[in-house]
């Protein structure tokens, strides 16, 4: 047996790597997918400089990803350990393939991947993991022909949904320039140890012991191991509780019981060494991390302290997250938020219910705070993305860091929706977006038909029928989803009151006003026909199409969409269409419309969320959210953001910015959008995430940052803004 470190090239450059009869299928999910694309590009964009070339890459500090085993069989190479990384990194190949095709600077990678791809195949179309269920979807990602689902086996499934996610995933700044010098860092600087067992006999025996033995629940089972040592309770009684526990989290998935402890941990011991490289420890060794912290954690010298981790937060509060994770995955009335949040794979949203719940919680109570969490984070995904703000996962992940202090010091959930209320009251403002929203089918499709789901099941529902949310949103199994449908053709010159030019109307069709949702199968029917020969159609398909139809708002059975619509006070946005109505003025009033219904479906009220009674003044902070009456006034210069400062020219775009923490100097750049670029190459829409992305731990964020040429922190700034303008700034900030 031998071992060797090989880069990525090295281990697709003229190899390919078949599987044996004992070998697990694909199984990696969306967790494994996330936290491959986050270390990678992490770590690359720690190294990055805009001044860099690819001579430069080739030096960067190199990425380790692990071990792989391999063994021969006649002239094949077979894997017995390592297919979920191989194979994620060819369909990583695949998309950067795909990404460089049309790239004149990426000419020479582009020519690279192609042999890479395809091993040591080179008269026929193979690929380098040599697996025949899973060359037809090669295949098809490589030659970018449209794939389906329909009569694929689970693991080809899993390969498609990692595919898409991948891509999804990949951040956008990788996409652009940064993207060939990405590439060749991947393909010369991220590296694995592959050990050869030599033969296949060596090779399944080194299989088994990798897996049947519990490699994959190790770090659980050392928990476990860890929690119990020392203890004079009943050990075979906990073991059996433990075990409990563990079985009915493993039920929701094969991750589920090892990311339960991680939440509980982010949750409640997240002051705990903040550092970036103690996050990293507790997320892949537990035990070692609670080890290294426990007398920060426990103060008690009993041998059997650790115990509580378990009596105390694991063990009452996983029936409650395995509720909250059916959740997820069913939607569940009561907790449509969790299913919503999961749908627009917002990241960790159990993080923040976790640290609000406490052991002495009842279910319900738990569940009431996942509810509140959920209807928090779903209205910031809604109104963060209609204000076209970065929605990076690192932005919200900074909202719940700095929420995760108050948030663990509610005790009830009326106090948690107080807390949550408070730094949501600022968002509202964004739903004035909503009539200037425009559909853009290569970018912003998915959450155009979440926000035409949301108002169309709101009405449905408040109009007496059954919530139509999860056939709105799912795709059906040989069945076309429900597309957005345009109420007004692309026809040029069909309509009274057309825009002047052709480019113009185009623009005024595709504002959400001009939009409704329709089953797939009835919108192809109907794609190029005029809207009133469309009106049957909309009659038949829903309460907000039909709504466009004259005997839909004064005909006979109509009493509950009536009774809603005047509850909510909508009776008179509610306009039918008439033949000679302008088109633009027309898709402009149903756009206000369709605003009025998002802000009641995502009112304060609805969501469990009141505003503070000082709603109208700025809205507060997630640092200050908990403060109530105590010894520290709440601060109130929250609503100020950088391109505030910037407008009010009291820094400059591309002004220097100087930051010091443990006596190492960190410098940046303020840019003229209002972020901040680090020396990471990592753009910050806040001063904490630019913070955290230089130092790896929270040092703070406007005091921490210096004005370079005149010494003056960016708190000192904001002070000068707030002494001009009397107030706060025009946008709501969590920092």
């Amino acid at each position: 047996m031998s071992s060797s470190a090989i880069t990525v090239l090295e281990l697709f450059e003229g190899r390919s790597y078949h599987l044996d009869s004992f070998q697990r299928t694909y199984a990696w999910g969306l967790p494994q997918i996330d936290q491959l694309i986050d270390d990678l590009a992490h770590r690359f964009q720690r190294q990055w400089d805009e001044t860099h070339t690819e001579d430069d890459v080739r030096y960067y500090d190199p990425y380790f990803l692990g071990s792989i085993i391999t063994y021969r069989r006649g002239d094949q190479t077979y894997l017995a350990d390592g297919q979920q990384r191989i194979v994620t990194l060819l369909l990583v190949l695949i998309h950067l393939f795909d990404l460089t095709a049309d790239r004149e600077d990426a000419q020479d990678l582009h020519a690279r991947v192609r042999t890479l791809i395809r091993g040591d195949s080179r008269a026929r179309r193979r690929f380098a993991v040599r697996i025949d269920a899973y060359e037809s979807y090669f295949d098809q990602l490589f030659t970018d022909r449209p794939t389906s689902a329909d009569g694929e086996s689970p693991d080809v499934l899993r390969m498609q949904e990692a595919s898409k996610h991948l891509l999804a995933r990949w951040p956008d700044r990788l996409k652009q320039d940064v993207l060939v010098l990405f590439g060749w860092w991947l393909l010369d600087r991220v590296s694995l140890v592959e050990l050869d067992a030599g033969d296949a006999e060596r090779g399944e025996e080194m299989f088994v012991a990798m897996n049947d033995r519990g490699l994959r629940l190790a770090p659980l089972d050392l928990l476990k191991r860890y929690l119990l040592t020392g203890t004079h309770a009943d050990r075979g009684k906990l073991d059996r509780r433990w075990k409990a526990m563990v079985n009915r989290l493993d039920g929701l998935g094969q991750d589920a019981p090892l990311e339960f402890v991680r939440t509980v941990l982010r949750a409640h011991f997240f002051d705990v060494d903040p550092t970036g490289r103690s996050d990293e420890a507790r997320e892949n060794a537990p035990h070692e991390w609670l080890h290294r912290h426990a007398d920060s954690i426990w103060p008690s010298k009993r041998r059997d302290r650790q115990l509580a981790l378990f009596t105390d937060y694991l063990e009452p509060l996983h029936e409650p997250y395995v509720t909250l994770l059916a959740a997820a995955d069913d939607f569940t009335p009561g907790l449509d938020g969790v299913w919503f949040n999961a749908l627009n794979r917002l990241p960790r949203q159990f993080d923040l219910t976790l640290a609000a719940a406490d052991r002495a919680d009842s279910s319900p109570t738990v569940q009431r705070k996942g509810e509140l969490v959920a209807n928090f984070l779903d209205l910031y995904f809604v109104t963060h993305t209609l204000r076209q703000a970065d929605s990076e996962p690192e932005e919200l992940d900074t909202l719940v860091a700095e929420l995760r202090p108050a948030v663990r010091e509610s005790r009830t959930a009326d106090e948690l929706g107080r807390i949550l209320g408070r730094v949501a009251a600022g968002w509202y403002r964004h739903f004035s977006e909503v009539p200037q929203l425009r559909y853009r089918p290569g970018t912003n499709r998915p959450f155009v038909v979440y926000l035409l789901a949301r108002l169309t099941s709101w009405l449905e529902k408040g109009s007496g029928k059954d919530d139509p949310i999860v056939r709105l949103l799912s795709v059906p199994s040989g069945r076309r989803p429900y597309e957005v449908e345009h109420l007004f053709t692309r026809k040029s010159g069909t309509y009274s009151g057309q825009a002047a030019s052709d480019a113009d109307f185009q623009k005024v069709r595709g504002l959400v006003g001009g939009l409704v949702l329709l089953d797939g199968a009835e919108n192809a029917s109907v794609n190029s026909a005029p809207l009133e020969s469309k009106m049957p159609t909309y009659l038949r398909a829903n309460w907000l199409a039909a709504s466009l139809d004259a005997s839909t708002l004064s005909g006979r059975g109509i009493v509950n969409f009536r009774e809603f619509t005047k509850k909510h006070g909508l009776n008179s946005r509610f306009r039918a269409y008439e033949a000679d109505d302008p088109v633009e003025a027309y898709v402009q009033s149903r756009g206000q419309l369709y605003q009025a219904m998002a802000e009641r479906i995502w009112s304060p009220d609805a969501l469990g969320l009141p505003l503070p009674s000082t709603a109208a003044g700025a809205p507060a902070s997630a640092a200050d959210a908990g403060r109530t009456g105590g010894a520290r006034p709440r601060r109130r210069n929250h609503g100020v953001r950088l391109s505030d400062l910037l407008s009010a020219g009291l820094v400059r775009p591309n002004e220097k910015l100087i930051g010091r923490w443990r006596g190492t100097e960190h410098r940046a750049t303020l840019l003229a959008d209002g972020r901040i670029r680090t020396e990471s190459g990592g753009r910050f829409g806040s001063p904490s995430a630019a913070a955290k992305d230089a130092t790896d731990a929270n040092p703070g964020a406007w005091n921490f940052w210096k004005v370079d040429e005149t010494n003056a922190s960016l708190d000192a700034v904001r002070a000068q803004y707030l002494r001009i303008h009397g107030g706060a700034g025009s946008r709501p900030t969590a920092d």
